[in-house]
């Protein structure tokens, strides 16, 4: 690792240790969500809408990566976006509202011919595809949440071609894998299958918003979504250190921030997945009675710093 991105690393961890990080905020259940329709997004976004970051002359944020360039992240407009929405929602102010509009116009407008927001390009990380999962599943719930206020069927066409190319195999540049346990969504789709839960979570909830619209899709959404709901029952005890959660299939260890968002995340698809309630409340359980000890937050902070050291992220973005 250079010095370069040695200080950045540490910088931001200083930032998450001080509870500055614009990316590592608490996450909890979303404060409106309710299972069985589309309201309050599932995971509570709303602290994203505080961007003090520099933004683009039409007013977008603007995240600068490790080289010093300037980009516009789609998870970042996606995130913000959902964050605006269930702010409306809380406090009914009409600039919360004009702030998501504005910012799924974006995601309308660059959403390309094949359905999604390359990512992994911009940020100069190579793959064998450039969409992520995660990008494409928030996406979805954006356009799904637009529709509502501007029932023109182009957002569910930007809601549909996003889906379908979630749903499109990994070699053959979509973001999924077709497992014998089920179907694997992919944030990060690699030769070397290393499957993020946070992303997965945040992609399948996509499909359950697309679903919940009722519209005529030319796929089997409630399949693909039953398929993908499967095979993260069976993965789930891969993220099980023991005394921490995983953040990945490899065995990265989970920082605090994402072992909180497991939480979260779990216990919403308790709330809402009936036939798979118990897996998921058996490891949401588990997680929080971990966390619940301040040894093994202390031992998980030292083993990720150390793992972070070791192998550091082919990418930081501020």
């Amino acid at each position: 690792m250079s010095l370069q991105n040695t200080g950045l690393m540490l910088m931001r961890w200083l930032s998450i240790v001080s509870g500055r990080s614009y990316y590592h905020q608490e996450q909890p259940l979303g404060k409106f969500y309710q299972p069985g329709g589309v309201l309050g997004y599932f995971n509570d976004l709303t602290a994203k809408i505080k961007w003090r970051g520099p933004v683009s002359k039409g007013g977008f944020p603007l995240n600068r990566t490790a080289n010093g360039s300037l980009v516009i992240i789609p998870t970042t407009i996606a995130q913000k976006a959902l964050g605006h929405y269930d702010s409306w929602l809380l406090g009914g102010d009409r600039r919360n509202l004009d702030d998501f509009m504005m910012l799924a116009g974006w995601l309308r407008e660059h959403q390309d011919a094949e359905g999604g927001w390359p990512i992994w390009p911009l940020l100069g990380m190579s793959g064998i595809s450039h969409y992520s999962a995660m990008v494409q599943g928030e996406a979805v719930s954006v356009a799904v949440r637009a529709y509502l206020h501007d029932p023109e069927h182009a957002w569910i066409r930007v809601a549909e071609n996003a889906a379908r190319l979630m749903l499109k195999p990994v070699m053959e540049g979509g973001t999924a894998r077709y497992t014998p346990e089920g179907l694997v969504l992919e944030e990060y789709p690699s030769k070397n299958p290393n499957t993020i839960l946070n992303g997965w979570c945040f992609a399948l909830y996509g499909l359950y918003d697309l679903k919940l619209t009722k519209t005529c899709l030319s796929f089997d959404i409630e399949k693909a979504l039953n398929d993908t709901l499967r095979a993260l029952s069976i993965y789930l005890p891969r993220y099980d250190a023991g005394y921490w959660s995983y953040y990945d299939t490899l065995s990265s260890l989970s920082s605090p921030f994402y072992h909180k968002l497991h939480i979260a995340q779990l216990l919403a698809i308790e709330k809402t997945f009936p036939e798979f309630e118990a897996a998921a409340r058996f490891y949401r359980v588990k997680f929080e009675r971990q966390w619940s000890w301040s040894i093994n937050r202390f031992r998980a902070v030292v083993k990720k710093g150390m793992q972070k050291i070791c192998h550091p992220p082919e990418c930081i973005i501020r």
